[in-house]
């Protein structure tokens, strides 16, 4: 790599990292990526962590601003960034960014999260706040919903070009959980995927009067009781169930006729085929393609770059 590094960009989650070397106008100029999540640094040895991570990138001779997002900023993080209140825009983040100790050819700052409430409690994103900025500023947006699904989905309110609230739901989770023990699991067979059972699951949730997501998990077990469903079924119409559920109650809470997705390719699929059997139109975003770009925006916001 002989093209000029402006600053190095970080997304660092809770199992996995991932970098971007970018040039002086954002465009990358190398990237990496690995499984030293938070998860994978023992005893908190994030310092060495990064440096031989990022060791091809620091030998250049100077010392390259370094901007950091996702879970590396929690309280089990490297360092905890403090919550900035909703409505955030992409000036208030540049404006709250924290600094981390380093010792090695680079300045470290982590990206602050987001936190709003709902009745009194909090709710909190980090990382996800990049790349819906990133988004408003790619399609100059003032108004919009976007969705981001992933382990805690979000579902967010953009209003006045700015973040001003958003709602958390532990989708991904409650399926990693249900499909790996108890009473649901022992009843799943692996498959490669069912779309007529997820749609059936969507569905389910959909037309549901009381929406008691206890109650429609129960029907899970049920249908493989009486042979409604192939065990080799089961864990797609969980999934749709489970989605169907966070996709009623979020379209009651933004009343959306059509959402900006952000995510993987593989997790989009899923919530634009619910999507559809909701009426909603759907628009589809890969974030691995918003992140360097939306650091770069901060980083140049907080003049960070000469």
């Amino acid at each position: 790599m002989t093209e000029p590094i402006a600053m190095i960009a970080v997304d660092w989650g809770t199992t996995n990292r991932r970098a971007w070397a970018l040039g002086p106008g954002g465009e990358i100029r190398d990237e990496r990526g690995d499984g030293e999540g938070l998860l994978a640094v023992k005893q908190g040895a994030f310092a060495a962590s990064f440096a031989q991570f990022a060791a091809p990138w620091l030998t250049a001779g100077r010392t390259l601003p370094v901007l950091m997002c996702g879970m590396v900023g929690s309280k089990l993080g490297w360092a905890e960034a403090p919550y900035i209140a909703a409505p955030a825009d992409l000036a208030a983040l540049a404006r709250h960014l924290h600094d981390v100790p380093f010792d090695g050819p680079a300045q470290v700052r982590i990206v602050p999260g987001v936190s709003c409430l709902h009745d009194g409690v909090p709710d909190v994103m980090r990382g996800e706040e990049c790349q819906v900025l990133a988004v408003l500023a790619q399609r100059n947006l003032r108004e919009a919903t976007l969705l981001l699904p992933g382990t805690h989905s979000k579902w967010v309110r953009v209003e006045e070009g700015r973040l001003s609230s958003f709602r958390t739901y532990m989708t991904g989770e409650l399926y990693n959980a249900l499909t790996s023990a108890g009473t649901l699991a022992q009843l799943m067979e692996k498959s490669d995927g069912d779309s007529q059972a997820f749609a059936a699951g969507v569905e389910r949730a959909r037309k549901d009067g009381s929406g008691a997501l206890s109650h429609l998990l129960f029907g899970v077990r049920t249908e493989g009781l009486f042979d409604k469903l192939p065990r080799t079924s089961l864990a797609s119409y969980l999934s749709g169930l489970l989605i169907g559920v966070e996709m009623k109650d979020a379209l009651a809470w933004t009343a959306a006729r059509q959402v900006i997705a952000v995510g993987s390719p593989r997790l989009l699929d899923n919530y634009r085929a619910a999507a559809g059997l909701f009426g909603l139109a759907f628009e589809a975003h890969d974030n691995s393609a918003l992140l360097p770009p939306a650091l770069h925006m901060i980083a140049r916001d907080a003049r960070l770059m000469a």
